[in-house]
């Protein structure tokens, strides 16, 4: 890494904290975040060890059993480095929660209001000030109460966008940085929300110094937004000017870590599932797919694409068959339930005009996917938006039978694996994906071979710790007076 790990200390801000705690039989235990930015940004800290702090959510009764007891904060001794989690009354936190960052901001960023059937007036307005704000602020305070001089701020997503703000307010002269993770679709998305909350967000995520986001087109998306309030927009240099401070705006997307992976997916409980996928589907084509179950991943479509395709070729009833990985999240907010009852609906449609074609796992078991991902002949990843879709990347890395990607343009990845992948252009055209599967099961092998080892060499090409080093070698940039070393995404 560049001179800033040798400088300086880091505080590292998220939701989700590296571990959360469980509690069993036999007392508290930790449990390690799986996948996505936890596992980059953890190697970053224990490389620092004391010279890294991390702010975290208790989310859940053990974390707040943990805090009580004093386990949370004796697991720095095992991380390494400082944790805190922040504990904060269950009203509170459901309204910044639930309310705020998992229906407002989430329908926003994702451009889901038609999608769900949500106006302005199913907000609950009053969740932003009695909420999210004070969850904000409560980080923001905490942040600056293990600041030093030397340190940097990097906070994660969606969850935590005015914090940059309010710590600007407290240590004006802080090195900040914030990264959505999710997609940023633009002023179409945040029209639906309350005024405080879309000149809140904006103003409160332009305190950093820089922010971060996964493809060029949420860059533009957060670039639009910003040129509907007096901030002034440079895109060639990719910045914005306000309140008479600049943020420098870039794209860093996030890869996968494939030799983790691998090696998880070659281990005898991601092996079993393998066996019983390949058992399973016997001469057949297996399609996959692997998702959290909710209104963004587009899963319905999916599942009536496939249905129209039997519907239309028969004869594939007896070739194809579709095993399907996805999760209830979130299933405190109705939007969710209602998804997740219109998930298994729409399997139960196609399973009763074609019997035994369409297996539906509803429960979180990523052994079981990995497995999936080692066998599929065709995996279908056709959200609406998504930030990047690290399945789209996490598949092809694994997959031993020069499997063929389907993939729709709102997919972060489409950038980097679209033109080796089935395209359909339009997620919401049912017919249109039906098409794609099917040219998906008919290419033949020579070009199946191509595409697989082209989408398999872009999906390992990079790791976790470049995409977390590229951001902080930025800031060294920043703090030094330069602008950042990672060009501007658009221009």
């Amino acid at each position: 890494m560049a001179s800033v790990q040798e400088d300086l200390s880091v505080v590292l801000a998220s939701n989700r904290g590296p571990v959360s705690f469980v509690r069993t039989k036999t007392g508290l235990h930790t449990k390690g975040a799986a996948g996505g930015a936890s596992p980059a940004l953890d190697a970053v800290a224990r490389r620092l060890g004391d010279r890294a702090f991390w702010v975290a959510a208790a989310i859940s009764d053990a974390d707040r059993e943990a805090i009580a007891s004093g386990d949370a904060r004796a697991v720095a001794d095992e991380l390494g480095y400082g944790f805190n989690l922040l504990d904060f009354d269950p009203e509170v936190y459901a309204s910044y929660y639930n309310e705020v960052a998992n229906r407002m901001l989430w329908f926003a960023n994702h451009c889901l209001w038609d999608e769900v059937g949500l106006t302005a007036a199913d907000l609950v307005a009053d969740a932003w000030d009695h909420g999210y704000e004070p969850v904000n602020r409560a980080f923001a305070d905490e942040i600056a109460s293990h600041l030093e001089d030397a340190s940097l701020v990097l906070f994660q997503d969606y969850h935590l966008a005015t914090a940059p703000g309010h710590l600007r307010r407290i240590k004006p002269a802080a090195l900040i940085a914030h990264f959505t993770h999710s997609s940023f679709c633009g002023p179409q998305g945040m029209e639906p929300l309350p005024e405080a909350v879309r000149t809140g967000v904006i103003e409160g995520m332009l305190g950093a110094d820089l922010l971060g986001f996964h493809v060029g087109p949420w860059v533009e998306g957060f670039l639009k937004c910003c040129e509907q309030t007096d901030a002034v927009v440079d895109r060639a240099a990719g910045a914005v000017d306000h309140d008479g401070r600049r943020t420098w705006v870039r794209a860093y997307p996030i890869p996968i870590d494939a030799p983790d992976l691998l090696g998880r997916a070659s281990a005898p409980t991601a092996t079993d599932w393998a066996e019983r996928f390949r058992k399973w589907a016997g001469d057949r084509v297996l399609i996959v797919r692997a998702d959290r179950a909710e209104p963004s991943k587009n899963i319905v479509r999916g599942f009536e694409a496939f249905g129209q395709l039997l519907d239309r070729r028969p004869e594939l009833e007896d070739r194809a068959r579709f095993a399907a990985c996805v999760y209830p999240s979130r299933q405190d907010l109705e939007e969710y339930r209602v998804y997740v009852e219109r998930i298994r609906a729409a399997a139960d449609a196609v399973t009763a005009r074609h019997p035994g074609t369409i297996e539906l796992y509803m429960n979180d078991d990523f052994d079981r996917t990995l497995g999936a991902y080692r066998v599929y002949d065709v995996l279908l990843v056709n959200p609406i938006m998504d930030g990047m879709n690290l399945v789209s990347k996490e598949g092809p890395a694994l997959n031993e039978r020069e499997g063929v990607l389907v993939l729709t343009p709102g997919a972060g990845s489409f950038a980097e694996l679209g033109e080796h992948a089935v395209q359909v252009e339009d997620a919401l055209d049912v017919a249109a994906t039906a098409d794609a599967l099917g040219r998906a099961i008919d290419m033949d092998v020579v070009e199946r071979a191509r595409r697989a080892a082209a989408l398999a060499k872009a999906a390992r090409s990079s790791k976790p710790g470049d995409w977390i080093e590229d951001q902080i070698n930025d800031l060294a940039d920043i703090q030094a007076g330069r602008p950042p070393g990672s060009p501007p995404s658009v221009g």
